[in-house]
């Protein structure tokens, strides 16, 4: 059996997972009965102890045991019962005993899931006799396992986010060739992932990645094309990287790459998009890709990932790099995200479950008031989320004033509470409540149950489980209320906008290819100087809850300059939009004749028949219908396929360079087919040189835009130019 490996230090923020899983599991062993308790995690082909009550199994915090050798692998696989009251009657959990050398007569088995469904570990009980009747137990075992899950999901999330301050403080650790992180920032990170992975149990990657042929350009171009090279590298590996992970110049012309919650082979795949892309900017680079494992740990990872570097190396040889040209950045990478964590209404409830109270609830003082942030609770009450009554003479400010003991058990036994007005109103029999303060030490308020029995075997065990879990939920109360006060202060900024006449509209040209006569204008919004881009406007829109109200009042400051422009009017519009009822008065309102309505690839559409469905009527009326960013994605063409618009755009990633690039000219002359049997029409969009521009008319791309052609303009600049 395999040892302690990989061991370190917990960091910071384990701690309050560490802690509450000893009380767990000590709290398993009173009240079950059973004599060991672990918590496991599986890590590949291996188990790691994230937290164990010592005994006679030998089993402790920290040991790395193979997969396959332990209860936890046969019951979450299926093979075996989660409860055996008496293992000599599982052959195959007898034999797992005998193979690691214990005297089992007993074992419960039940997996720790995150909120989403993910299991994120084990909780373990073993007894060395069998134990008739430990069936009934197992939902003590559950109910304790769901507490951990949020915690640890909680956990996880929050090691997330210690990961992106770390990425802020790299910045005193920089190379200032290329800005990203140095020698010096590596170290400090392998240091810190090694400590959380092998806490957690969680897999992390790493990639070495190394330019080939850097000497021959020094020499034969010069250090400054050298330079260039290695700039452009590091452009290109974080334009494709999470908030998350860390990309280091480890020296000279290699570079690292540390990605958290990666697998070895979503590490490769990761490698083969940059590597395709950097062949694209004329960057020829080496890399090698390996896992971490519980045994070794990341700096084995990281060796073998440097061999297998110098391995990829030997077999490209003769292969040359060039000085790169300039390019479009690429998108970032879609890589598996850190782990969702569960809302404070359903933590209250696993609070509330587990210390048979029929109420729950956690409360902020306001000055002299309280208001009820979150309640559940299994009785009727008085009060509801959002009530705000006076603090002074409750439970809750005594408790925060330290006037009153966290864990009464019986009130009627507690003078300075029992004869209270809201001890008669709400039946109170039994409480226990705990005060809730910010990170930085701030009374929030606090976070309490109560029960209208009396409840003899509540303790301060209880307060401090009720303890451990008030840190997640004032976590979770923090980030609610951030994202509630970035929403309101988004929405506000808004109406300011749609107050002020805006957002303003400026106006693009869409040309013939032909003779470069306008034949319509692209309406695009601008917003306020100094604000975020439009981009950011809409995507935080659509993220509150404000897109239609946002994208119908560009509509409307838009629409202000048809009776001015030559040709048609392009609109931006998303499909969640389109099937408003708003959006059908705004539209059908105009002269549809003479507009266009851009559905973009970006927007999801999950019911293609009712969007369809929406646009029938008006489409029927003369209303034009364009799929934006054709050639981008799939989405896009999912859109032209459902939808058959009147005019298939091509996205300018397709049009840039098309004029050098053949699989580009071919895809565009697929669409120029499609669109001639469908009968749409193909705009190019981002036309920027004449080689673009010819290769497009070549191609028999009818109608095109671009700063080659013409730039958008404010409806006063056209209006002017049209009169001389």
């Amino acid at each position: 059996m395999a040892g302690r490996g990989g061991v370190h230090p917990p960091s910071a923020d384990i701690i309050g997972f560490r802690t509450a899983a000893t009380l767990i599991l000590q709290d398993l062993r009173d009240r079950v009965g059973l004599e060991h308790w672990s918590i496991s995690r599986r890590d590949g082909d291996t188990q790691v102890v994230l937290s164990a009550l010592e005994t006679s199994t030998g089993v402790g915090t920290g040991d790395v045991r193979p997969w396959r050798d332990s209860f936890c692998a046969l019951v979450t696989e299926g093979h075996a019962p989660s409860c055996a009251e008496d293992v000599a009657l599982v052959p195959v959990l007898q034999e797992i005993a005998e193979r690691n050398r214990l005297s089992i007569g007993a074992c419960a088995v039940v997996p720790v899931t995150a909120p989403d469904g993910e299991v994120l570990a084990t909780i373990c009980g073993l007894s060395d006799t069998p134990r008739p009747g430990l069936a009934a137990s197992m939902g003590v075992i559950h109910r304790q396992a769901q507490i951990l899950g949020i915690m640890l999901a909680h956990e996880l999330r929050f090691a997330e986010q210690v990961r992106q301050t770390e990425r802020i403080e790299q910045a005193a650790h920089q190379d200032v060739l290329t800005g990203v992180g140095n020698r010096r920032a590596w170290d400090v990170a392998m240091v810190r992932e090694e400590a959380r992975a092998a806490a957690f149990g969680t897999p992390a990657t790493i990639v070495v990645l190394d330019l080939n042929g850097l000497k021959q350009v020094n020499d034969e171009q010069g250090h400054e094309a050298g330079d260039e090279l290695i700039v452009r590298m590091a452009e290109e590996l974080t334009g494709r990287l999470r908030g998350s992970d860390v990309v280091a110049r480890l020296g000279g012309d290699e570079f690292g790459l540390l990605l958290p919650h990666t697998t070895q082979e979503q590490g490769r795949g990761l490698v083969e998009g940059i590597l395709a892309r950097l062949a694209t900017v004329g960057v020829s680079a080496s890399a090698g890709v390996a896992q971490r494992t519980a045994v070794d740990g990341l700096m084995e990872a990281w060796r073998q990932a440097d061999a297998r570097m110098y391995e990829d190396k030997k077999s490209n040889g003769s292969r040359r790099v060039s000085r790169p040209s300039q390019s479009a950045r690429p998108k970032p990478a879609v890589l598996p995200a850190a782990h969702a964590v569960q809302n404070i209404d359903a933590v209250l409830e696993l609070v509330k479950a587990q210390l048979g109270m029929e109420v729950a609830f956690v409360n902020r003082f306001q000055g002299e008031q309280r208001q009820f942030r979150n309640v559940v609770s299994s009785i009727d009450l008085p009060f509801a989320a959002g009530t705000i009554e006076p603090s002074v003479g409750t439970y809750c400010r005594m408790i925060a004033d330290g006037d009153l003991p966290q864990v009464i058990p019986d009130v009627t036994a507690h003078a300075s509470v029992k004869d209270l007005a809201v001890t008669g109103a709400l039946g109170i029999g039994s409480h226990v409540g705990v005060p809730l303060h910010h990170l930085d030490g701030r009374l929030y308020g606090t976070l309490c149950a109560f029960s209208t029995h009396t409840s003899p075997g509540l303790g301060d065990r209880d307060a401090q489980v009720l303890r451990n879990v008030s840190d997640v939920v004032m976590r979770l109360v923090e980030v609610e209320d951030d994202r509630d006060e970035r929403r309101y202060s988004f929405l506000r900024a808004v109406d300011d906008v749609i107050g002020r006449g805006g957002p303003t509209a400026v106006y693009q040209p869409i040309h013939s290819l032909t003779d470069l006569s306008v034949v319509g204008q692209e309406a695009l919004s601008r917003f306020p100087g100094g604000s975020p881009s439009p981009v950011e406007w809409f995507s935080q829109a659509a993220e509150y809850g404000a897109g239609p109200q946002l994208e119908l009042a560009c509509v409307r400051s838009a629409v202000t300059g048809l009776p001015h422009l030559d040709g048609y009017l392009s609109l931006n519009i998303s499909p969640a939009t389109v099937l408003t009822p708003e959006f059908a008065r705004v539209i059908g309102a105009l002269p549809l004749d003479r507009i266009v309505m851009e559905l973009t690839e970006h927007e999801v559409i999950d019911d293609y028949d009712t969007v369809n469905a929406s646009l029938r009527p008006l489409r029927a009326r003369g209303l034009r219908i364009a799929v934006d960013d054709a050639g981008a994605g799939f989405a896009s063409m999912r859109h032209i396929l459902a939808i058959m618009p009147d005019i298939i755009k091509l996205d300018v990633s397709l049009v840039r360079g098309i004029d050098s690039d053949p699989a580009k000219q071919a895809l565009a002359a697929s669409l120029v087919a499609f669109g001639a049997k469908t009968r749409a029409a193909l705009v190019a969009e981002g036309i920027e040189t004449p080689d673009e521009f010819r290769c497009l008319r070549d191609l028999d791309i009818a109608y095109g835009q671009g700063f080659h052609l013409s730039r958008p303009e404010p409806l006063e600049a056209r209006v002017t130019d049209a009169r001389g």
